[in-house]
């Protein structure tokens, strides 16, 4: 119940999460809007950012469990859907493993006929591939999260969520003399990138140090702003700035 009655795109997040852990054991949640070229993260927790960021430069388009949600709207799981066989050697797998998991699983939020948004697990659990009952259980999830999600897109909150947490296309990122004058000059250019939607090995690139150095730099600033994500960071430094 606590799903179908969020109001707000981070509410329905943190409900998510509670839900997921209590009925398939694993904390690990990824909450994704579809509008426009690409899925936007708008709601993630036990995720490294590192992975995120894996699947917001180009995965998700060959990702075959998104696939199969949008295609046939149904929940589904990436080792049943591609065979315990041939799971271990897939991109996705591979993906997985490289941040400390072994199997994931997705479902769809629906309004009316038409899928809006993405819900995404994963568990650490090498030994407890997805069964036809957690399967079951994500779908219930995904059902009372699809009536959220509708609620809030005929309410008009589903707009005012995404904009309170997603970084507006519109908006000006900060300066680094702006934030240089409350951080550390690196750490300002790196919150300038994060701001414009760069990646780690983007920023890493453009400003000649490492992805380590990079992940390391974003980590400081979640910490120091107390965000959750880059998504809530890139939020929280464009308010900050604002402010000043």
């Amino acid at each position: 119940m606590s799903i179908a009655e969020s109001r707000s795109v981070r509410g329905l997040g943190v409900a998510c999460c509670s839900a997921i852990s209590s009925l398939t054991g694993s904390p690990t949640v990824g909450l994704y809007l579809l509008d426009g070229a690409e899925p936007e993260l708008v709601y993630s927790r036990h995720v490294a950012e590192g992975l995120l960021d894996n699947y917001k430069a180009g995965f998700w388009k060959r990702d075959p469990v998104l696939d199969c949600i949008l295609t046939r709207s149904r929940v589904v799981d990436g080792a049943s859907l591609l065979g315990s066989e041939h799971w271990p050697r897939s991109a996705s797998f591979e993906m997985l493993r490289e941040w400390g998991f072994s199997y994931n699983m997705g479902g769809p939020l629906r309004c009316g006929h038409k899928i809006i948004g993405v819900l995404f697990t994963a568990t650490m659990d090498a030994e407890a591939p997805y069964t036809p009952l957690l399967r079951q259980r994500m779908d219930m999830l995904c059902r009372a999260g699809s009536l959220a999600v509708t609620n809030m897109m005929n309410s008009g909150e589903l707009e005012q969520s995404r904009d309170a947490i997603m970084l507006p296309e519109r908006a000006v990122s900060p300066s680094p003399a702006m934030l240089s004058l409350r951080l550390p000059p690196r750490s300002a250019d790196v919150a300038v990138r994060i701001c414009r939607g760069q990646t780690n090995k983007e920023i890493a690139r453009e400003m000649g140090i490492s992805d380590q150095t990079v992940k390391e730099h974003v980590a400081n600033l979640c910490r120091r702003f107390g965000a959750h994500n880059r998504t809530e960071l890139a939020a929280c430094l464009l308010r900050d700035s604002s402010r000043h």
